[in-house]
């Protein structure tokens, strides 16, 4: 450790409270173990207020295991006063331990951030039960850490989220709408990425943000084609789906940066036809249109062309007609009212049939 100056070690497998400090005494180097350098990156990368509360939240519980077993130097008796604490002095009653009090305040933050973050999470729940009556779709990016999930974010959504070529770049769920076609209006939501094992204190501290994926019709694996350990990869993340129950969604792997070794556009479908695969890049204007096209057929149940008229004053239904189908012809006729054919899916085009003048036909 002398020859090559390091100030810290950072030790791949986790360490308890006791292996950590007497690693420390032995190398007299600062020691952090895997959890704890992605922690510390971690808070480091959160910006909203939700995704600061769910990064303390973890710390909080990561640090209180700390107590119990490395701060034995807290480990004697703090003097109190009267029949118990001074209020607000964080001294508790009369033999209570320093290493005691720091468990009774680290408890204390951890109950208060909990409580706000349930705030969040039924917020969210709220949020979804709206959807789900609207019948708008969701979908999904998952993947590994920089495999460039934000980047094709912004690609579909025409959005500029941050992006970095760094581990993490983006802790906070970011929800945007899309219009897909065939079904119309929709929400793509853009999640933390994951790694290999990822410890289960992040987990329950992101339960608010990766709640949304086990709710989502489609999830868009985003995979970097150009890694060496792809396959691994994929299957760190489908493990870590499975654990947060989300593994029987439909997904559409998208193997992104073609551009960084010339690959060509491609699709790979299963033996119903269904895409499963797409090589694309997420800085070619036709790779977008054309991935906005698979999601949308993804996301259909089933397909149909219809035709529906509407008065002049049905304004609203016709622009509902736009946002969930994909418009093949409109013509406006001489008495003001509009005829539309248009591809969809059947469910969501069915809530139109009565609103539509005459009997509408499946063409």
């Amino acid at each position: 450790m002398k020859k090559i100056k390091a100030d810290l070690v950072v030790i791949e497998d986790p360490i308890s409270a006791s292996q950590e400090r007497n690693l420390e005494r032995f190398l007299s180097r600062k020691i952090i173990d895997r959890k704890g350098l992605i922690l510390d990156i971690f808070a480091k990368r959160a910006r909203t207020h939700e995704g600061k509360l769910q990064v303390e939240l973890a710390k909080l519980k990561h640090e209180s295991t700390r107590l119990v077993g490395g701060w034995t130097h807290l480990d004697r008796q703090r003097r109190g006063y009267g029949n118990g604490a001074i209020s607000g002095s964080g001294l508790g009653g009369v033999g209570e331990t320093q290493l005691e009090a720091d468990q009774r305040i680290v408890g204390a933050r951890i109950r208060r951030v909990s409580r706000q973050l349930e705030k969040v999470i039924s917020q969210r729940r709220q949020n979804r039960r709206f959807r789900a009556k609207s019948g708008i779709k969701l979908i999904a990016l998952v993947g590994y850490t920089n495999a460039g999930k934000s980047t094709l974010f912004n690609m579909l959504c025409d959005q500029s989220v941050f992006v970095k070529d760094q581990l993490f770049a983006t802790l906070d769920t970011t929800i945007r709408r899309i219009n897909l076609p065939f079904v119309g209006d929709s929400l793509l939501v853009d999640t933390v990425g994951f790694i290999s094992s990822l410890p289960p204190e992040l987990v329950a501290a992101f339960k608010a943000t990766l709640e949304e994926l086990s709710n989502a019709d489609l999830l868009l694996h985003i995979v970097d084609g150009n890694s060496s350990r792809k396959k691994q990869k994929i299957e760190d993340v489908n493990l870590i789906l499975h654990d947060l129950k989300a593994s029987d969604i439909p997904q559409l792997l998208i193997y992104n940066k073609r551009d960084l070794e010339n690959k060509p556009y491609k699709i790979e479908r299963n033996i119903g036809g269904t895409v499963q695969k797409v090589w694309a890049s997420s800085f070619n204007g036709s790779d977008r249109k054309n991935l906005l096209h698979l999601i949308g057929e993804r996301l259909s149940d089933k397909l149909v062309v219809q035709k529906f008229r509407f008065l002049s004053c049905q304004g609203k239904e016709r622009s509902d007609l736009h946002s969930f189908s994909s418009v093949l012809e409109e013509v406006f006729l001489e008495d003001g009212s509009c005829e539309l054919v248009v591809k969809g899916e059947e469910k969501l085009l069915s809530r139109f049939a009565d609103k539509s003048l005459g009997v509408s036909k499946f063409l």
